[in-house]
């Protein structure tokens, strides 16, 4: 599906988009921004990636759209101590030292990115984790691409928060998202993660149980595997351990004759 626009008359050959009224079945936008902090008045946004899907969660365009926008070095030194540790073991705080993208020049490659394939206003559904941050945060440095798509959103956490609280016994194994804190891999996670309760929420209480006992024998399987793997890397140190032994008991052997 690359590189053909998704409106209200084309997303695929023979693929027809649903009727505009579905909400959840028109195309999604989903965005991520990482910033110099979370007070969006200051803060800044210094990397932001866009990946479209279609309303079944397929990806259109698997590069996506991602840059990262250029800001003083006394901007990154002023960021509270999270952000600095974590965009500089990530090498964000490299990248946005060393872009010479601003951020009206980002905005107007987004927007142009959004409309490739989203010609059409109001029709793309902005969606992410917590992305209703990146919405304020957009509202101000982002205009014209919050102007471009639809009002409403699809908050990830959201799902994940009534999830926990509505259905305890899937939350127990539900998605586990890793610590990268990429713009780009937090929306791939993001993306597998509503996949994963477009699957396993909602569903009757047999069918939650039936998946809920399925899943905890695989992560049994799972720490069985993981601890097996960990007894064979500690066995050459064992079997060490057992020939540096064998001398003494030679030569006790030899004393009692």
């Amino acid at each position: 599906m690359s590189g053909l626009p998704i409106s209200s008359d084309t997303v695929a050959p023979n693929v027809p988009l649903a009727p505009a009224s579905k909400t959840l079945k028109q195309p999604i936008v989903w965005i991520d921004c990482e910033m110099t902090g979370l007070d969006h008045v200051n803060d800044k946004i210094i990397e932001i990636c866009c990946i479209i899907t279609d309303g079944q969660l397929n990806v259109v365009d698997e590069n996506g759209y991602e840059s990262v926008i250029h800001c003083e070095k006394s901007v990154m030194d002023n960021m509270n101590e999270w952000c600095v540790n974590q965009h500089g073991l990530s090498g964000l705080t490299q990248k946005v030292l060393d872009s010479e993208k601003t951020r009206e020049q980002v905005e107007e490659e987004l927007l142009s990115y959004i409309k490739k394939y989203i010609p059409d206003q109001r029709k793309g559904v902005l969606a992410g984790n917590s992305v209703h941050m990146d919405r304020l945060f957009m509202l101000k440095e982002f205009p014209k691409v919050i102007d471009h798509l639809f009002y409403r959103i699809i908050d990830v956490s959201s799902i994940m928060e009534v999830a926990r609280r509505h259905n305890p016994q899937l939350a127990s194994v539900s998605y586990q998202k890793t610590a990268a804190h990429t713009a780009k891999a937090d929306i791939l996670e993001s993306i597998d993660q509503l996949k994963f309760y477009e699957t396993h929420y909602l569903k009757s209480e047999a069918e939650t149980k039936e998946f809920v006992d399925k899943r905890r024998v695989e992560i049994q399987e799972e720490l069985l595997k993981d601890s097996a793997t960990a007894a064979n890397k500690r066995s050459p140190v064992t079997e060490s351990h057992s020939q540096t032994a064998s001398p003494p008991d030679k030569k006790a052997k030899l004393d009692s004759n």
